[in-house]
């Protein structure tokens, strides 16, 4: 089955449909901006995440619903307080626009601290082929 058939249809327009590797992603050189939170706040509205770890791309967790209530998740809870937001978090321009590829838990401990701007890697769409996880 495709990863893009796995995406459900209400996050098809914000999850690229393609895989990568997040430690590929972290070695990609790209400058650091800063923008204002509020610009990615929609993603902590999306069912981004899984509630059980190693249970693969579940999509049944809203990360806003942990903010508000950690015990909606643990999981994901333990994870947004485990976050370290000195890492900026990563985009790919993607089509046009910015789509993320790490660093919703650090967009969410940043909502919790009240962050007004927070640090941002953009990177260009003709870096997706250096992303690819080797299988």
């Amino acid at each position: 089955m495709a990863f893009e058939s796995q995406i459900p249809e209400v996050l098809k327009a914000h999850i690229l449909p393609l895989r990568w590797d997040v430690r590929r992603v972290w070695a990609l050189e790209a400058p650091v901006v800063e923008v204002p939170r509020q610009d990615f706040d929609y993603l902590l509205e999306l069912p981004i995440w899984s509630s059980r770890k190693g249970a693969g791309m579940l999509f049944d967790v809203v990360p806003m619903a942990v903010i508000r209530d950690p015990s909606v998740c643990p999981y994901q809870a333990r994870r947004i307080e485990d976050a370290d937001t000195r890492w900026p978090l990563d985009f790919l321009l993607y089509q046009g626009r910015p789509w993320i590829l790490d660093g919703v838990h650090r967009l969410a401990r940043h909502r919790m601290e009240g962050a007004e701007v927070i640090r941002v890697r953009f990177h260009p769409q003709d870096v997706a082929r250096h992303i690819e996880p080797i299988i």
